[in-house]
């Protein structure tokens, strides 16, 4: 799934971030890098959306969006949990 499929109000954790490398290492100066919890706080529509990224807020147009794969917080969790039990 990518960014800008996601709900207002859900937290996502960024898989990849599929932009030319300029572009990646600001984003990446953002905090917005694999790894990182986001949530989106604003949905403008056509025109992006609104993240957060701990107390810091970002407003990122619809096309870099899409080029932001993320997943649900918590996607992977119970895969490690029962990784761990075995």
């Amino acid at each position: 799934m990518d960014l800008s499929r996601c709900a207002v109000g859900a937290a996502t954790r960024i898989v990849d971030v599929d932009v030319e490398p300029g572009m990646r290492r600001r984003l990446g100066e953002l905090g917005l890098r694999p790894g990182a919890v986001v949530q989106v706080t604003q949905d403008v529509r056509r025109q992006g959306r609104v993240l957060a990224v701990g107390a810091e807020r970002f407003a990122l147009d619809v096309r870099t969006c899409t080029l932001i794969a993320v997943e649900p917080v918590g996607a992977a969790e119970p895969a490690l949990e029962q990784a761990a039990r075995a």
